[in-house]
């Protein structure tokens, strides 16, 4: 207990938090919740007000009456009166229905239950009758039996005079109403909240790199205007992109023109080992300038559109894999997905091919999980280092510096394969792979 006190004196435990695990998530659920709150605290206040204090004085009020018409009537009888006369002006005037069994006494005294309405007519009986009464009811009529000289007077009643069935109606009409009246209002705030949701799923959609989803701004004026932000920065970032992407290529495009022409010089001039490590690095130049091209080229305006990914991916195998670099698919599901199929194709060419580069076989598995599609892709090649994993997905990053550049590559496939990757809003990472290489796993968002 001590600890416990300990805990929460530091802050360590939140009294609200469990609380706030309880509580709806999403903005509908919420709003449901401020909908539901007043009208339940209505009900609560509306309950104690009218059954505790209305209801109450009501029946305090009718228990009087009744108690003093029996006492009139009893009073007729002890002086003597004509009883069919008192009989007959009771039923007339106070609506009671009196009998006289002459010589008899009570054989039971006191209330048939102890209930809440007995309660009522028991306070008000003792207060006007000091003769010995029984009391009771059933659920049409109220019975009253009372010791007289007379005899015993038994006294028949309606039970609507001292307990209406309105009085639990008004609670159910009530409570019915504020149920219909918050189903209109949760089908108002859904309608109020589907443009936002609209809104997230389309800025969801173009995360992944779906530019062709369509969006039209709807709903109250914020939600609109919010709607119009988005479509402004969808545009701004499109352009920004698109123009970003044609300085690079048209540079690039350009650079290949004097590339081509140095090489063409180096083949005229004399073969000396100077001029063969310059004509090397043109080599790599050109190379560089001919993938990003190559990417340049996939990357501009190309939509997404479904496809079998395991079609795909059959298809990739079957252009890389030979007699000497063998390529397994395991765990095979043939889901659908929407891809950028130009640039994709590229993505799990280079990686592949970078298998190949340094390995003997490979293994693609695909797996579904939660809205995501997993492709994992393990070969048997040297690995990567832990501490190097995120730096060769750096653009021109060669994990060995000091390795010959004719051994391949110039350090922008895995840079091109997250690139492609992100643009459908997908990420890429490398781990140990079981076999003893590189572990490439991609998640791509369904």
């Amino acid at each position: 207990m001590s600890s416990l006190k300990r805990k929460l004196e530091q802050g360590l435990i939140h009294p609200w938090m469990a609380l706030k695990k309880l509580l709806p998530q999403s903005l509908f659920g919420r709003s449901l919740i401020i909908l539901v709150t007043p009208l339940i605290l209505v009900q609560i206040v509306l309950g104690y007000i009218f059954f505790d204090r209305h209801t109450e004085t009501i029946l305090r009020l009718l228990s009087d009456t009744i108690a003093g018409d029996i006492a009139l009537v009893l009073d007729c009888v002890e002086k003597g009166d004509d009883f069919q006369r008192v009989k007959e002006l009771a039923q007339q005037n106070l609506r009671l229905d009196l009998s006289l069994d002459a010589g008899h006494t009570l054989d039971k005294i006191g209330l048939h239950r102890q209930t809440w309405l007995y309660a009522f007519l028991e306070s008000a009986l003792n207060e006007k009758i000091k003769a010995p009464y029984f009391v009771r009811m059933d659920s049409d009529s109220i019975y009253i039996s009372i010791n007289s000289s007379k005899g015993v007077l038994k006294i028949k009643l309606s039970r609507k005079r001292l307990f209406s069935r309105t009085t639990p109606l008004v609670i159910i009409w009530t409570a019915a109403s504020s149920i219909l009246l918050f189903g209109v209002a949760s089908l108002f705030m859904r309608n109020q909240i589907r443009p936002i949701r609209r809104l997230a799923e389309a800025a969801e959609r173009f995360g992944r790199g779906d530019e062709s989803v369509p969006f039209k701004p709807e709903g109250a004026t914020e939600v609109r205007k919010a709607g119009f932000a988005f479509l402004l920065m969808r545009d701004r970032l499109k352009r920004q992109l698109s123009d970003r992407l044609e300085m690079l290529a048209g540079v690039s495009h350009d650079l290949r023109t004097p590339l081509t022409r140095m090489k063409l010089q180096l083949t005229l001039m004399k073969d000396e080992e100077e001029l063969r490590a310059f004509e090397q690095d043109v080599i790599v130049m050109q190379e560089m300038v001919e993938g990003f091209l190559t990417y340049a080229r996939g990357a501009g305006d190309e939509e997404a559109k479904e496809v079998s990914i395991g079609v795909v991916l059959k298809t990739i195998i079957n252009q890389v894999a030979n007699e000497n670099f063998k390529i397994t698919l395991n765990n095979f599901e043939n889901t659908k997905i929407f891809l950028k199929l130009g640039i994709f194709n590229r993505c799990l060419t280079n990686l592949l091919l970078n298998s190949k580069r340094y390995g003997k076989s490979a293994a693609v598995q695909v797996q579904t999980q939660h809205r995501h599609l997993q492709i994992i892709i393990d070969d048997d090649g040297p690995g990567i280092p832990s501490i190097e994993r995120e730096n060769v997905f750096r653009p021109f990053y060669r994990l060995d510096q000091a390795r010959n550049l004719d051994s391949g590559g110039v350090g922008l496939g895995l840079s091109i394969a997250r690139d492609a990757i992100r643009s459908h809003g997908g990420q890429i990472y490398l781990q140990q792979s079981p076999m003893g290489g590189l572990r490439v796993v991609i998640r791509l968002p369904l």
